[in-house]
């Protein structure tokens, strides 16, 4: 009798494991969410997006969304460059005052690499993949590392 129980409990557990599964979409369903990333943000956070994915910042009270790379001529790994070029990184932020969109630069020299939005500074810290002579990177393949901290004043003076 305690062997049928303990197989009525097993197969009840599993049962219940198999209903709580993430479900196969279907033709015609409406496309999931874009993935979004743990809330995180304290006075100074580093932040990894994949493209798409969006990050709640909720002590900052808005989401940071990593859109896409526009452009990328960084000085490939294997080639001699004069300079070491550049990335641009569209980037959207959403909150209460509104969405905005920002273009930010892996290089000071191309451009500005922070952006601010109310008193916060949302600042490129790192752009991966590393280009590779001969190789172009897929535009999914970028992830991005910010650093979004609470600003005062120019978030040009950010360290």
């Amino acid at each position: 009798m305690r062997v049928r129980q303990i197989v009525a409990s097993m197969t009840f557990l599993a049962v219940a494991c198999g209903c709580a599964a993430t479900p196969t979409p279907t033709p015609g369903m409406a496309p999931a969410e874009p993935p979004v990333a743990e809330p995180v943000a304290t006075a100074r956070t580093e932040i990894r997006l994949e493209v798409g994915e969006s990050a709640p910042l909720e002590d900052a009270g808005f989401q940071v969304t990593f859109d896409a790379v526009e452009g990328d001529s960084r000085c490939a790994k294997g080639e001699t460059c004069v300079w070491e070029g550049s990335a641009t990184v569209r980037l959207s932020v959403t909150g209460a005052a509104g969405r905005r969109s920002f273009a930010l630069q892996t290089s000071r020299r191309a451009g500005p690499d922070v952006a601010s939005y109310g008193d916060w500074a949302i600042r490129i810290v790192a752009l991966e993949p590393v280009p590779i002579q001969g190789r172009e990177a897929a535009p999914s393949a970028y992830v991005v590392t910010l650093r979004v901290e609470r600003g005062a004043g120019d978030p040009a003076t950010l360290p």
